[in-house]
């Protein structure tokens, strides 16, 4: 058989033999050369979340007016330097929103929960020092507001109400104070894939829209921002639809993302080596878009008093958007996700660098994925139709980038993939149909 294979007729008649002799040698080289090992290395590579981050970056390109973040990270060695108290410390927060602030920050967002079981506990007084005192002129500020649901029969979770704290009254009529909801959609498979847009509470008299922090970034940070007010004409008419059903603002105000559930296309690992994942242009210069910085590097506790650990340089704040949040051990705030496990603040970085993404970009409409898949389906069956073997593989490869570069660009990275998730495996069991119909 081997001699036969190695007989190659002479003329057109020869060229798949030649072909298939060629790739055989080759695979033989690439083995005794180690090139197995190679694979297996490859394929595990290719897993890897900061793999599918960089993949994920190629395919989308450098998100457009991307802003960049800081994260002021309460990690485990913070944790256990300010005590490991079952809350982080309250005037630990109010020294990094400070610090931040007259650092020169873009804006500054806190995920914490605020709220206190008790409603007659007391305000934190260095924290209400600082949400009191905060000045007009100071870049936004955003607080996480915390949202109860509760389940109706035969229904999903309905929000009933939010859980105030002891520091409402003092941000009321502060137009750079906003309050924000941090809600993420959980999958069918527990994965983080998705993100509330807004959420709106609904009662007797009226009803109140909270936006993400995705929605406010793109509404008031980004060169093309369309400002507060139409930010908040928004909010109005999401109140009034979802809690009166009456539509109040037309289909084409902004922003183009309609629904409450919006993709977050995730670029950030949650990997200490990833932080230069890539750089954008801001400013006028290259920045790093994830600066990681752990909270107790900044900022000390001692006494149940903050101060500042030492002198605090102005580059990790100046013109970045500072996310002040936790990711230890025990903050019960960690996500599985399509890059791994991440804390939620991980994910509302994700959010701010895509923010003109997420709310931007019009959703893929499902008919018009269907269509999309239906024609890669096909395009598959002809080129299987038309070569054999190795070359088929190749120009089926081609065609999948081909399609998932495009789809990634006009609709988003986790569009693409869940076209050509579907598309190659669907192609390769009617393959595996219809050689058992031939054999038959």
């Amino acid at each position: 058989n081997l001699l036969r294979l190695l007989s190659i007729p002479k003329g057109d008649a020869g060229l798949p033999r030649m072909f298939t002799v060629l790739i055989w040698i080759l695979a033989a080289l690439l083995l005794l050369g180690g090139g197995g090992a190679r694979l297996i290395e490859s394929y595990e590579r290719l897993a890897d979340p900061a793999s599918i981050a960089r993949a994920s970056l190629v395919m989308q390109g450098i998100p457009a007016e991307a802003l960049p973040v800081t994260l002021l990270d309460v990690d485990d060695k913070t944790h256990t330097v300010w005590g490991r108290t079952q809350r982080t410390p309250l005037p630990a927060l109010a020294q990094l929103i400070e610090v931040s602030r007259t650092h020169g920050a873009a804006a500054v967002i806190v995920d914490f929960d605020l709220s206190s079981e008790n409603v007659t506990d007391p305000a934190d007084l260095a924290l209400a020092a600082v949400l009191g005192n905060y000045p007009a002129d100071a870049p936004p500020l955003l607080l996480a507001r915390k949202i109860s649901f509760s389940r109706a029969e035969n229904d999903g979770p309905q929000a009933e109400g939010t859980l105030t704290t002891p520091y409402d009254a003092l941000t009321l009529g502060k137009a750079n104070v906003r309050w924000v909801t941090t809600l993420n959609d959980v999958g069918n498979d527990r994965q983080v894939k998705r993100i509330r847009l807004w959420q709106s509470v609904c009662d007797g008299q009226g009803g109140t829209t909270y936006p993400s922090v995705a929605l406010v970034t793109a509404g008031l940070m980004l060169p093309s921002s369309p400002g507060a007010g139409t930010l908040d004409e928004f909010l109005a008419s999401r109140a009034n639809e979802e809690c009166h059903g009456t539509a109040s603002l037309p289909e084409t105000a902004w922003p183009a993302a309609r629904e409450a559930s919006a993709v977050l296309p995730y670029l950030l690992p949650d990997r200490v080596d990833a932080r230069a994942l890539f750089r954008i242009e801001h400013q006028g210069k290259p920045s790093v878009v994830l600066l990681r910085i752990p909270a107790g590097r900044l900022v000390k506790m001692e006494a149940g008093r903050a101060s500042l650990a030492g002198e605090v340089d102005q580059e990790p704040f100046a013109g970045r958007v500072v996310l002040i949040g936790a990711s230890h051990a025990d903050t019960g705030d960690i996500y599985p996700t399509p890059l791994g496990s991440m804390p939620g603040v991980m994910i509302l970085a994700n959010s701010v660098v895509q923010a003109k993404a997420i709310v931007a970009k019009p959703p893929m409409q499902k008919w018009l994925s269907n269509m999309v898949l239906l024609l890669l389906f096909l395009t598959f069956a002809y080129v299987a139709r038309k070569l054999q073997g190795a070359p088929s593989i190749l120009v089926i490869g081609l065609v999948s980038l081909a399609v998932l570069f495009v789809v990634s660009r006009l609709f988003g990275f986790a569009d693409g993939i869940a076209i050509i998730g579907v598309a190659i495996p669907g192609f390769a069991l009617f393959k595996l149909f219809d050689s058992l119909v031939h054999i038959g």
